[in-house]
């Protein structure tokens, strides 16, 4: 008889290591594991963390690509009971000490690299290094590993989750363990997830999207593979070797696949589904991919990170077949609401109106890191999560996201907040004023655009304001373009009016 995993991730890797022990888990460039030796570890880990004095609730993170160890610190975190923070690599020091002090964790898990740039405020334990990684000696001599918490459960913060914000400053999401279950379930059975599958982990762990698709892998007891790295030939070479059947792909990386012709020099033929999304992707990419990979399907969804990732899925296709929802994200979930509301009236709107999307979900996180005023203005008392996209639902029931009210602009799967690139520009002494859009972009989907306007008598060119910029903003999110000009169009309000800047 089948015994029930508990609604953790921590017991649900102990039912696989009881049921599928012998069944890999993890390929990766610093190794690979069965269910079984994976779980170990993890109690091994969880054992060295209690050890180190950290307690339930307690903060831990993490600065790093993903690899064998992320995964691992992943589960040992629900384990231990402990809550984990990704943290973005692509981030300036100046960003990643901000998030750090909002979260203050107890310990630093980080590569040699990035932590050498940072005042981690904890202490750090190196994953890499010349000789070899600190970490597997920090948690491997002489434990013996513990059974996960019995205090952890459904309603335990396991993940801490970073965004920016429209403000500029760090905002933490807090999810539950019943968010990622929930999640995991719902991906299961839209993508029709088995334990067969051999999942590519190509999107950085540190974002929702890289971590939903890895947690919904091990909730199926599949086996994630992670490449050595993200250029063509090691994805393509990783979906060769291991027989990758999943993998999520931003269309960035979707375009190289195809420019470099990947499927002449690598037999891609084990692909089952391709998740693409992230990013806007236009249509004729995804024809084209098709082409390529007839024998694999596509789709895409939609969700946020206070969503723990996707609560709509569009159905799968495949080369040939007429997608009869063009521009669509799909449907949401079964188990997640959605409502279309007037944003200036709060009433629902009809269907094939604009209108702000609304969900309600048990994906939904409770809440903001100490946050509680921002925590109430986004979801409602009766548990309405108000998303700040604009969108509209079909007669079919098939949701479209056709705008952003809060100004996201999204380039090559990172999303860009337009006031946090506007307030750095702004407090160059240089210029009055400044308005940041987000333009199509052929390879990247979009780029960061700055309209300015100088002080009168002053001078500033792109590469001096790019200079001033570095340091302040990570790479990805300094403008791509700038165009100086004499004044911006405002409406009657004093509103600049952005739709006029792209």
């Amino acid at each position: 008889m089948t015994v029930p995993h508990p609604p953790t991730l921590a017991g649900r890797l102990a039912g696989h290591a009881r049921d599928r022990a012998g069944y890999r888990a993890i390929s990766a460039p610093a190794g690979s594991q069965t269910y079984a030796e994976f779980a170990r570890d993890v109690a091994r880990i969880a054992d060295r963390l209690r050890a180190a004095g950290l307690r339930r609730g307690d903060r831990m993170a993490v600065l790093a690509h993903n690899d064998l160890a992320y995964v691992q610190l992943v589960y040992a975190a629900s384990w231990a009971g402990i809550v984990l923070v990704g943290l973005n690599t692509r981030l300036t020091a100046a960003e990643l000490g901000a998030v750090l002090d909002d979260c203050t964790p107890s310990l630093l898990f980080a590569e040699r690299e990035p932590a050498s740039e940072l005042d981690p405020r904890c202490p750090v334990v190196l994953l890499d290094g010349p000789e070899g990684s600190e970490f597997e000696h920090w948690y491997a001599a002489g434990d013996s590993g513990c059974a996960p918490d019995a205090g952890q459960t459904g309603e335990s913060v396991v993940l801490l989750a970073y965004t920016t914000g429209t403000t500029g400053e760090p905002k933490g999401i807090q999810l539950v363990e019943r968010n990622l279950r929930e999640m995991a379930e719902q991906a299961a059975a839209a993508w029709a997830l088995h334990p067969d599958m051999r999942y590519m982990a190509c999107l950085p762990m540190f974002r929702m999207s890289g971590m939903s698709s890895v947690t919904c892998c091990v909730h199926v007891g599949g086996e994630v593979v992670i490449p050595s790295g993200t250029s063509v030939a090691a994805i393509a070479g990783a979906v060769e070797d291991r027989g990758v059947t999943h993998t999520s792909l931003v269309p960035t990386l979707l375009a190289d696949l195809i420019t470099e012709n990947t499927a002449a020099a690598f037999d891609l033929s084990s692909l089952e589904l391709i998740i693409y999304g992230s990013a806007p992707s236009s249509s004729s990419l995804i024809d084209q991919a098709m082409e390529m990979l007839p024998h694999t399907g596509f789709s895409q969804g939609y969700g946020l990170t206070e969503t723990c990732a996707g609560v709509a899925v569009a159905p799968i296709r495949r080369r040939g077949e007429v997608d009869r929802h063009p521009g669509s994200v799909g449907r949401v979930h079964p188990t997640c609401e959605c409502r279309i509301v007037d944003v200036t009236t709060g009433r629902d709107v009809g269907t094939g109106a604009d209108g702000e999307i609304w969900l309600r979900t048990p994906q939904l996180t409770i809440g903001y890191w100490n946050r509680p005023a921002e925590t109430a203005a986004a979801i409602s008392t009766d548990g309405w999560f108000r998303t700040g996209d604009v969108g509209m639902i079909d007669n079919d029931g098939f949701l479209y996201v056709h705008d952003r009210l809060k100004n996201v602009i999204i380039l090559g799967g990172e999303n860009v907040y337009s006031v946090e690139v506007e307030n750095a520009i702004g407090a160059h002494p240089a210029v009055l004023e400044v308005a940041v859009v987000g333009v199509p972009h052929p390879h990247w989907g979009e780029t960061v655009k700055a309209v300015v306007v100088l002080c009168r008598g002053q001078q500033l060119d792109e590469r001096e304001l790019d200079g001033w910029l570095e340091g302040r903003l990570a790479r990805y999110k300094r403008p791509r373009i700038v165009e100086f000009v004499g004044d911006l169009p405002k409406a009657g309000s004093g509103e600049i009016l952005k739709r006029a800047l792209g």
